[in-house]
């Protein structure tokens, strides 16, 4: 069977059990099993499961759950509300200062976290009822955290930055080194 054919049965059926309302990871998983059966056979099942505990093998992946292990201590701990609450002093008399305040926030968390989703649900939870009680414009203050909690993928640590250097063999020290000028270069432009 040619690749062209195998492909497009491939494509079809993911569709078709899409459309069924199957969850997403089981058809990507049980049809990527189907066809490797089909094309390679049974020694097809020894590959795959060499290839997930070889990929599981990585002493770096310890850092992932380390992070959100820490994003949530930091949120259930009280830390980021003493922290929005420590930016509100120092930037709330400035105008715009509160949005000064939670950027500065999303930044300090994206450092500590890692993790881009941790400064964004925090951040919606501590700064998002702050800034509505004080007049800000919704739009306004959710756009000023999602850009803000967005950064925690490009300042390191980053848990993408740690899984690209795995996937890639680069080093995870480089990639940290190149990801600190540009997420702080975008915290700039975005603070004028």
């Amino acid at each position: 069977m040619s690749i062209e054919l195998l492909t497009a049965l491939f494509f079809c059926s993911l569709l078709i059990f899409l459309l069924l309302g199957l969850p997403l990871s089981f058809v990507l998983g049980g049809v990527s099993v189907v066809f490797l059966y089909f094309t390679w056979g049974p020694q097809s099942f020894y590959m795959v499961a060499a290839q997930t505990l070889g990929a599981m093998d990585k002493f770096t992946l310890v850092a992932i759950p380390l992070f959100i292990f820490m994003a949530m201590i930091l949120e259930k701990s009280g830390t980021a509300n003493d922290l929005y609450e420590m930016m509100y002093v120092w930037f709330g008399p400035i105008r715009g200062g509160l949005v000064i305040g939670t950027l500065v926030i999303c930044v300090i968390f994206s450092a500590m976290c890692g993790i881009s989703g941790a400064a964004v649900v925090s951040m919606g939870a501590i700064a998002l009822p702050s800034m509505l009680s004080r007049g800000y414009d919704k739009s306004l203050a959710v756009g000023c955290i999602n850009s803000g909690g967005g950064w925690g993928i490009l300042i390191p640590p980053s848990v993408l930055m740690i899984l690209y250097a795995l996937i890639s063999g680069e080093s995870v020290g480089k990639l940290f080194a190149g990801g600190v000028m540009p997420g702080l270069l975008l915290f700039a432009v975005v603070l004028t």
